[in-house]
């Protein structure tokens, strides 16, 4: 029996992880619930599944019910976990994912933004310590899959699809004054507001892209992106011989959870079946027909490599965050992320920054787009 530590138990993704391995009792058991404030739903879950380490993040309560994030990270390395679930919204939760990787665990990232800001050492401790990384946000679960049997010469690109989020076929100038309800109305997926709002801009595109890059060890040509508004095919593999492999499926993150903790196995997911009857027209449109800048961050990140994906990524969460608030318009998200990148581009470029060097430009980075925030708004 395999034992799961959830981090993000309360968000979308954990609960989600929580429905699978109720559908799966024989096989896996909860061992620890980690969440950020959501304290009511933590105890509810944790009494529940008789969870005794749980841990708020976000509380400064020292009641003995709570463990300490230091004592977190000694769980996490503990033969008390074999699986640990990262669904933390943003870079936050990247030292709890390092340390699993580094005592050899599987973990199963849901949220981009670490792999994003230090892909390149999580892959390298991964494989230094034997763990396993397994992604489980939908379009490189579906590249994982794609890619577990065919060898990487036989490899031509992969395919990233793009649903188009709420504001498909509209230009980028008539979305400056839309509502942060309009970014959040996605037509196919339930996902919490983080996700929903880079949806909406496309940069959970850009992050995917530098994702896949580190995820598959992969150049940034070798990975395009197309708009399928369906949500039904959730990425594509191209080989060498002009062959696609896609992988297809009803919208349902429990797919992607069930596969990442029973890999290379199948296990139940409680999801529902494709139904090609009622989805029978798929759909595909070039993703430079919408005029918004965010893949083109993305390749820019990665041609400059070393901390400028962590820059991007760390200017989108400031900026993601304040027009969440209603604090500014949704264009200015983009703004924020070219203002960001333009003012490191002034200083010297670390081509093989260190964990620490990363974590300091994410931070300085987060401080340049909220003084550029303030200055405007």
């Amino acid at each position: 029996m395999k034992k799961v530590l959830i981090l993000g138990s309360t968000g979308s993704i954990g609960k989600a992880t929580i429905e699978v391995i109720e559908a799966n009792k024989k096989d896996f058991f909860i061992t620890g619930l980690v969440a950020r404030s959501n304290e009511n739903l933590l105890l509810q879950q944790a009494k529940k599944f008789n969870v005794k380490n749980i841990c708020l993040t976000e509380s400064k309560n020292l009641e003995e019910k709570y463990i300490s994030e230091a004592n977190l990270e000694d769980l996490i390395s503990s033969d008390q976990v074999d699986i640990v679930v990262a669904a933390i919204s943003g870079v936050a939760g990247l030292k709890n994912i390092l340390s699993a990787v580094r005592a050899g665990k599987r973990v199963l990232i849901a949220n981009k933004e670490p792999l994003v800001a230090a892909g390149k050492i999580l892959m390298k401790e991964a494989k230094r310590f034997n763990a396993e990384i397994i992604p489980i946000d939908s379009e490189h679960c579906a590249i994982h899959q794609c890619l577990t049997n065919i060898e990487k010469k036989d490899l031509k690109r992969i395919i990233i699809t793009c649903s188009g989020g709420p504001f498909l076929g509209k230009s980028l100038k008539s979305l400056k004054n839309v509502s942060v309800k309009d970014a959040l109305n996605h037509p196919v997926w339930k996902m919490g507001s983080k996700n929903l709002i880079d949806s909406a801009s496309l940069m959970n595109k850009a992050l995917e892209i530098i994702e896949a890059k580190w995820l598959f060890n992969l150049e940034s040509e070798q990975i395009d992106v197309i708009i399928h508004p369906q949500g039904i095919i959730h990425s594509m593999v191209e080989t060498i011989d002009n062959s696609i492999l896609a992988v297809m499926s009803e919208p349902d993150m429990k797919i992607c959870i069930a596969y990442g903790l029973g890999y290379p196995n199948k296990i139940d997911n409680s999801s529902s079946p494709l139904n090609f009857k009622e989805n029978n027209s798929l759909e595909f449109i070039n993703i430079d027909q919408m005029d918004f800048p965010s893949v083109n961050f993305a390749r820019d990140a990665l041609d400059l490599g070393g901390i400028f994906p962590a820059v991007m990524n760390a200017a989108n969460e400031v900026a993601v965050e304040k027009f969440v608030n209603d604090e500014i318009k949704f264009d200015l998200i983009f703004d924020t992320i070219k203002h960001a990148m333009d003012e490191f581009k002034r200083e010297e470029i670390l081509n093989e920054p260190s964990l620490e060097q990363i974590i300091s430009a994410d931070e300085k980075a987060r401080l340049i787009s909220l003084n550029f925030i303030r200055n405007i708004s």
